[in-house]
């Protein structure tokens, strides 16, 4: 990036400050509306005051002299270090006061936040140039927000932990039960199947079974650590390739770290990541070839769409490295064996893996195949509001902006068959992505981008960084190696780099999550109650929400059924596997449970809102039989668990598959 002078920081800063402030305002009185406040009886219309106040007076300070005079005179600033460390401080403090206490209940939106987080971010740029008036406006600036941004990110990874013993969200708990499925002898005294949805995350989540008697806030603690340390771990990995050090090594991983929170890309698979970046060398083939077999067998009990993107992210980085210097045909040898042995140890990990793993039905495992698309989530909807589509190009648009930028002059350095190949990649992927988004199940955020989003961030970190070889007839070789004179990035565009990924880690300040002990205690007791009455009369019970309970002995004395838990139906719903769901059918006909703990189900699905396709598919395959042959007859309201136990008459029940 080029140096920025402190007028054109100030310009864009204040450019940006003013932009938001008038965004904020609509955003503002919209939840003001919804919440029915008056707004110009209440705080609110102070806070829109000054949104508009502080907007319009940034555009009149950058649009009259006052900017060269303002710029000139922050340039001859004087030290104060105690001054400069109180404006730190109080810029640090404010950003968490107004998100918390101030007016985090009526302004939950991320847009206020952002300016009032810019405001407190230039207040500390200022702070940090009193204690050492040397360093330039735009790199304290940059390490201030990246740094901060990683705070917020890792603060909001870790804020779930606790020990309630009800899930926080949708099956958040139950996931530890697919985890426990790995050392299900000793814990459930039965040898269960391994997990057939994304079996390389419940691996690693199954470590701390390792470790006798783990409780519920470890294992949740222990996910939190995965997505903190494998992140970073992948964005060191990438970073650790160029010659960086210092401040600038530090910043640029943590801007990695929160490009990937983004999506986000998953932490289990970024240890593909992970492996391809530090194993891949142009000059050793076997080593990498080497690294490329170990991600790819880790991607094939990870995530079909996964396959071949530990190949394709070595094949970049030999096209970025390795000159084609009229080499012809052989030239592609490297890559084509690269792409054929990591898709090829991709597909055999995944056949070796369901040869084991002890599932009847091996259908299951091709469940993404049978499930519907739902095209709308690709622009703005009730699910995503956004839209997958909006919000990737948002998301990527500053990348390549800056691959224009450093391209733009210097395209010819590297071989046209080269560039095809990298776009082509990368529009594969970008592909790829927006149809696995469109599943139902998915379209929530952008998660089934990620494999676009980690190619995408290698390139333009590999091109900013020089980490690419030129031809050798078109440039003149400085120790036999060819390095092209890349143009620059400018501050606009790395503004924007670096202020969108805040867009996603700013939201994540919050209350850790608390509950009421003795609430929870006394419903857990409720349910132990409830269950032993039913052992006791030899009767059998199926948990199909809330299994976290038996995997730490919360509710005991219970024998598990492992089939139908919540999350496995609807997968099962959603790909419409009849195999499986006939057997649910059958069980529940026959009243083979004589109890059962789930969630309140329903005979008619919602027919808008977040998820309702899902909800459809749901009650549909599930909730509606459901209701048919089993009826509530108590519940605990604080958590919305039901149980239900068999009808005495079984009500006029239909096919869900219409015969």
């Amino acid at each position: 990036m080029q140096t920025v002078p402190t007028k054109n920081f100030l310009r864009v800063l204040l450019w940006v400050i003013a932009i938001i402030g008038i965004w904020a305002i609509p955003v503002t009185v919209q939840q003001a509306n919804a919440l029915e406040i008056v707004i110009w009886q209440s705080k609110r219309f102070q806070i829109v005051g000054l949104f508009a106040l502080v907007s319009i007076f940034s555009l009149w300070i950058v649009n009259t002299s006052l900017l060269d005079r303002l710029a000139k005179k922050i340039d001859d600033i004087h030290k104060s270090t105690a001054l400069g460390v109180a404006l730190v401080i109080i810029g640090f403090l404010l950003v968490w006061v107004v998100r918390l206490y101030a007016f985090g209940n009526i302004l939950p939106q991320t847009v206020p936040i952002i300016w009032v987080f810019l405001l407190a971010s230039l207040l500390q740029t200022y702070g940090i140039k009193r204690i050492n008036p040397k360093l330039s406006w735009y790199a304290v600036f940059i390490c201030i927000v990246l740094f901060q941004g990683v705070l917020y990110q890792t603060y909001g990874l870790f804020r779930i932990v606790s020990s309630d013993p009800f899930s926080v969200g949708y099956s958040e708990a139950g996931r530890f039960y697919y985890a426990s499925m790995f050392f299900s002898e000793s814990i459930y005294g039965i040898k269960l199947p391994l997990p057939f949805l994304h079996p390389s995350r419940y691996l690693l989540l199954s470590l701390p079974f390792l470790i006798k008697d783990p409780t519920l806030a470890s294992l949740r603690f222990w996910q939190s650590f995965l997505w903190f340390a494998l992140t970073l771990s992948a964005s060191f990995s990438l970073v650790n390739r160029f010659k960086l050090d210092g401040w600038s090594k530090a910043a640029a991983i943590a801007w990695i770290f929160l490009y990937f929170l983004q999506g986000a890309v998953y932490y289990h698979l970024q240890v593909c990541v992970f492996l391809i970046f530090i194993g891949i060398s142009v000059k050793n083939n076997w080593r990498s070839l080497f690294f490329i077999i170990l991600a790819s067998v880790w991607a094939g009990i990870s995530r079909v769409n996964w396959f071949p993107v530990p190949a394709m992210l070595a094949i970049a980085i030999y096209l970025l490295e390795t000159p084609l210097n009229h080499k012809g045909w052989k030239y592609w040898i490297t890559p084509f064996v690269w792409g054929i042995v990591g898709v090829g140890s991709a597909l055999i990990a995944q056949f070796i893996y369901i040869s084991i793993s002890g599932n009847v039905d091996v259908s299951a495992f091709g469940s993404s195949f049978t499930s519907d698309l739902i095209w709308s989530r690709l622009l703005p909807n009730e699910t995503y509001p956004v839209g997958i589509f909006p919000a990737i190009v948002i998301v990527s648009l500053p990348l390549w902006i800056a691959l224009y930028q450093l391209i733009k002059n210097n395209i010819q350095n590297l071989h046209p068959l080269r560039w095809l190949a990298l776009l082509a990649m990368l529009l594969i992927l970008f592909a790829g992505g927006l149809v696995v988004s469109t599943k139902i199940g998915g379209g929530g955020d952008l998660h089934n981008m990620d494999a676009y989003m980690v190619l995408l961030g290698l390139l333009t970190m590999s091109l900013w960084m020089n980490q690419l070889s030129a031809e050798d007839a078109r440039v003149e070789l400085s120790r036999n190696e060819a390095k092209p004179v890349l143009g620059k990035i400018s501050w606009g565009v790395v503004f924007m780099a670096i202020l969108i990924p805040l867009w996603f880690a700013i939201p994540k300040i919050g209350f850790f999550h608390s509950y009421d002990k003795t609430i929870a205690e006394q419903d857990v007791q409720k349910i132990q109650t409830v269950v032993t009455q039913t052992l006791q009369t030899g009767g059998r019970v199926l948990f199909i929400t809330e299994r976290q309970m038996l995997t730490f002995d919360i509710v005991n004395e219970l024998q598990l059924i492992p089939e139908y838990e919540q999350t496995e139906l609807m997968e099962m719903a959603m790909s419409r596997n009849r195999f499986y769901l006939e057997q649910f059918y059958s069980d529940l006909s026959n009243h083979r449970f004589d109890l059962i703990v789930a969630e309140k189900q329903k005979n008619n699905p919602k027919k808008e809102g977040s998820f309702w396709e899902e909800d459809y598919a749901w009650v549909h395959y599930v909730g509606a039989p459901f209701l048919c042959y089993y009826e509530a007859v108590d519940q605990i309201t604080s958590n919305n668990i039901y149980f239900f136990v068999p009808r005495t008459e079984n009500l006029s029940c239909s096919n869900p598959f219409g015969e």
